[in-house]
């Protein structure tokens, strides 16, 4: 068959730079970079990565397109572009709140008496009650 579809043909090829093939200051190497920009496979530096998205950004590339391309996550390509291309925080993390000690009577203190070898009757009655509440209600929560 001699026909071809659309979208099929030889496309544009991107290129970084025309006489340069390594920035030693920003420790970049425009060849993967051009690579990269081009949809081929190749491994990039955090560096390489934002320079990369930064030239798809310009062109107009999506978010997701670009992350397919340098290899991460759209989330991250959307990071850096707020960041001003800088690296930063993934959005996705978050800090998450430490969770409070313990104390006598609740279900959790009872496992923690438990693993210790212990024995506290306050804290086996609240385990109990907690049981119970499963039971009923699907959920250890007291209601308020």
């Amino acid at each position: 068959m001699n026909g071809s579809r659309v979208g099929v043909g030889p496309r544009e090829r991107l290129y970084v730079s025309t006489t340069d093939t390594f920035d030693s200051e920003q420790d970049l190497d425009f060849i993967a970079i051009e690579y990269a920009l081009n949809g081929e496979s190749v491994q990039l530096t955090p560096a390489e990565k934002i320079y990369a998205a930064r030239v798809l950004d310009g062109r107009g590339a999506s978010l997701k397109e670009i992350g397919r391309r340098v290899g991460c996550d759209s989330s991250t390509v959307d990071g850096w572009k707020s960041n001003g291309w800088k690296p930063g925080k993934h959005p996705k993390t978050r800090v998450r709140a430490k969770r409070p000690e313990p104390v006598c009577g609740e279900p959790r203190m009872y496992r923690r008496h438990l693993k210790a070898g212990e024995r506290c009757e306050v804290c086996r009655a609240a385990n109990a009650a907690a049981d119970r509440r499963y039971r009923l209600t699907g959920s250890q929560k007291e209601a308020a």
